[in-house]
């Protein structure tokens, strides 16, 4: 066999079925393009993975929630540092914004880690979100750049 067709056979081989609750998952990402840009896709599907394999995920009536838990310190600014046991919520959509689902799964979240602090990120045009995050009990802590978009990062201290 030639050499450039075994190298086709290799690159066919490697090419995944995307499982279809992933696939769920990423295309409730892509009705919101104004807040997740093309580029957010690109390892999108591994990080759900990684999320689902770490159960730091819930994926309940069309809402979407993932977030960390530091197992060390990590510096964004001088400001704004995570520290082991902090909680980072990474991502929050929902399929049907403004039908009150989110704010129940966020509750619930807020509740199960409210003796820890919780940070986020967020993009700062990005309004009806930080409305949303001060509703909650989050305050802004810093400015930060999300390559050259403009964000903040927030912070909700433990009850």
């Amino acid at each position: 066999m030639p050499a450039t067709k075994r190298i086709m056979k290799r690159r066919k081989n490697k090419t995944r079925k995307i499982p279809s609750k992933i696939k769920k998952m990423i295309n409730i990402f892509k009705l919101y393009p104004e807040i997740f840009p093309k580029g957010y896709f690109r390892f999108l599907q591994a990080r759900l993975e990684k999320h689902l394999k770490d159960k730091t995920i819930i994926f309940k009536n069309g809402v979407l929630m993932t977030w960390k838990v530091y197992k060390k310190i990590v510096i964004k600014t001088k400001k704004c540092y995570y520290e082991k046991g902090d909680v980072k919520l990474d991502q929050i959509v929902n399929k049907n914004a403004g039908n009150g689902k989110a704010k129940k799964i966020f509750l619930k979240f807020l509740k199960k880690f409210g003796n820890k602090k919780i940070w986020l990120e967020v993009r700062s045009n990005n309004k009806r979100a930080i409305r949303f995050y001060k509703k909650n009990g989050f305050k802004t802590k810093c400015k930060i750049k999300f390559g050259s978009l403009n964000g903040i990062i927030m912070l909700r201290k433990p009850n």
